[in-house]
């Protein structure tokens, strides 16, 4: 019986652990989808600045307790603009400079590790295309993704963790998906 009492404490001790933690949201990895979309298209570009609407949760976003912390200034806008400069980069379309400018508007940012089934997280985001400073694409996005959570703390809040940047990468693939888009990243014959 004792022994059996100390598991559950140890346990509980552990879960405990896990609570009032702030971690900062992991480096964006590119995805071989946008990878292979990049390389279709091969859009070159300047990536400029990105914010967050009013409202919208843009340094962390709470995990049973914990939290996750945005980007490499601490917010969630400047991840998804270092998130769509990581895509870029992989052929070369990252242009500083470039008289082709995405701007970006973060404007829903949710992560919810609650579920003991299923963990979901949520983010959509105004892209606004100038080309030499008229707008050729204004489109807002949205992207849903949802995992295997766990009534576990531990294991849910690792695993909102590790999907946030998933669903990031599943938002810049619609952006890059995107007929307007691609249309509108296209050099004109001045160029």
């Amino acid at each position: 019986m004792k022994l059996i009492f100390k598991a559950l404490l140890v346990s509980s001790m552990g879960l405990m652990a896990t609570a009032c933690v702030s971690t900062p949201v992991p480096k964006y990895q590119p995805s071989v989808e946008n990878s292979s979309l990049i390389l279709q298209a091969r859009p070159v570009m300047d990536v400029g600045a990105f914010t967050a609407s009013d409202g919208v949760q843009n340094r962390k976003l709470s995990m049973r307790g914990s939290s996750l912390q945005g980007g490499s200034d601490g917010t969630y806008a400047t991840y998804l603009r270092d998130a769509l400069i990581a895509e870029l980069q992989i052929s070369g379309g990252y242009v500083p400079g470039h008289d082709l400018r995405m701007d970006g508007q973060l404007v829903r940012n949710a992560l919810n590790v609650a579920g003991v089934k299923t963990g979901s997280a949520e983010v959509g985001a105004r892209f606004v295309l100038r080309r030499q400073g008229q707008i050729v694409y204004d489109k807002t996005l949205q992207s849903r993704h949802e995992w295997k959570s766990s009534f576990i703390g531990a294991i849910a809040i690792q695993a909102g963790i590790d999907n946030y940047g998933t669903t990031v990468q599943k938002l810049i693939g619609q952006l890059l998906a995107d007929p307007e888009f691609i249309a509108a990243t296209k050099t004109t014959a001045s160029e």
